[in-house]
């Protein structure tokens, strides 16, 4: 068993329930961020007496800094070993469409909010031995791909952060670990809504959005299951020598590696012959 805490954001569903999930079971003392209160209240019923809710928004500085002052006081002399920093949103569309205040609203979360709850905790982290800052980023953080511009944008600028701030934390010996998933399995897959290409209804885009929206629910739905995936966090987290960034994705050679070393000229006509995006 180990004798720490951690502090997981975004844990009512998907990969932070795996993660927290992962960690308590571990033995970790786990302050999970939720939105609302009463998702906090589920997952505590679930997780037991090893998890805490705190009910906070990412992009919300107050909220957040009033929930590290709780936490601190909470922790009664328990050292905060980690931040787990996953919470976070996806918007698609057209970047020739997509609505500039939804893109803005994916950067601040994706990338402010991430760095608001980090200065946060921060002191926290520093009065602990060795304590780790994870980045949960995504694919999309080294490979675009059509419709998830802005989301993509915002994973890239996440993990350029990430690698600044890993270096400039050596000063206090906290390492800042990015961990890159492919497609997770959760329920959101069983819910495709139509608002997800109604921003694109008659446009020339039309089509293909449709063919991404098809590709993705049925990649989604075959992803790795959250809890697989929580452990597989957990053991970044615990490892001796852990990488700078970790890529947990099923499929590995089509999904990750090829698309980084092929030309890019050839994933281009690759995606657009896929997805119907070529002029010809």
């Amino acid at each position: 068993m180990t004798t720490g805490a951690v502090v997981i954001t975004g844990v009512s569903t998907g990969i932070g329930l795996g993660c927290a999930r992962a960690f308590v079971s571990r033995g970790y003392r786990v302050y999970g961020s939720v939105r609302k209160a009463e998702d906090g209240e589920r997952v505590a019923a679930e997780l037991g007496d090893g998890f805490r809710p705190v009910v906070f928004d990412i992009t919300d500085e107050d909220a957040v800094v009033d929930a590290a002052r709780w936490v601190e006081r909470d922790l009664g002399g328990l050292p905060l070993l980690g931040v787990v920093n996953n919470a976070g949103i996806a918007t698609s569309g057209p970047l020739m469409i997509q609505p500039l205040d939804e893109i803005r609203q994916q950067f601040e979360v994706n990338v402010i909010g991430q760095l608001v709850v980090t200065r946060a905790f921060l002191p926290l982290l520093q009065a602990a031995p060795s304590a780790r800052i994870m980045m949960m980023s995504s694919v999309g953080g080294k490979v675009s791909g059509p419709f998830l511009g802005a989301y993509s944008a915002s994973k890239h600028a996440l993990e350029g952060m990430s690698d600044a701030l890993r270096r400039e934390l050596m000063l206090f010996d906290i390492d800042v670990i990015v961990i890159g998933p492919g497609t997770v399995a959760s329920a959101i897959w069983d819910k495709p809504s139509a608002n997800d290409v109604d921003g694109v209804v008659g446009t020339p885009y039309e089509a293909s959005a449709k063919a991404m929206q098809v590709f993705a629910v049925t990649r989604g739905k075959n992803g790795e299951s959250i809890d697989r995936f929580g452990r597989m966090v957990l053991g970044a987290f615990e490892a001796r020598r852990p990488k700078a960034r970790y890529a947990f994705v099923k499929g590995k050679l089509k999904n990750w590696i090829l698309p980084r070393v092929l030309p890019p000229r050839w994933v281009d006509r690759i995606i657009g012959k896929r997805f119907g995006l070529s002029a010809s």
